[in-house]
């Protein structure tokens, strides 16, 4: 399969808000908040790793299109911001739920899937 057909099996992703869990619990222990994904966001996380369309190189190669708006990013530099996203929320929960609440994320599906074309 090329790259170009695994980008197309990636889910599109809709702007949406997440609902956060964790605060103050039932049994009197505070857990830090966290977003509570829908399974279509958890189905696209998933989808990224089982197509492998994941960015090695993603630190770097995030340096280089910096500031770079969606309209003009080429399939690679969005499967670089949209690792960015995935690994980041790894070290700030909410970094998903920012880009899928602005529409980033939603506006980078689209694009993805509209340069992919056959």
């Amino acid at each position: 399969m090329t790259i170009n057909e695994k980008c197309r099996k990636l889910p599109m992703i809709k702007t949406q808000h997440s609902p956060w869990g964790g605060g103050l619990q039932p049994d009197g222990i505070s857990q830090l908040p966290f977003p509570i994904y829908s399974k279509e966001v958890t189905d696209w996380i998933n989808a990224m790793y089982d197509l492998d369309l994941t960015d090695k190189n993603y630190f770097e190669n995030m340096e280089k299109i910096k500031g770079k708006p969606v309209p003009k990013l080429t399939r690679d530099e969005i499967l670089t911001r949209m690792t960015f996203l995935i690994r980041a929320e790894r070290f700030c929960d909410g970094t998903i739920e920012d880009a899928l609440n602005d529409g980033t994320l939603e506006a980078l599906s689209v694009r993805l899937h509209e340069i992919t074309k056959p």
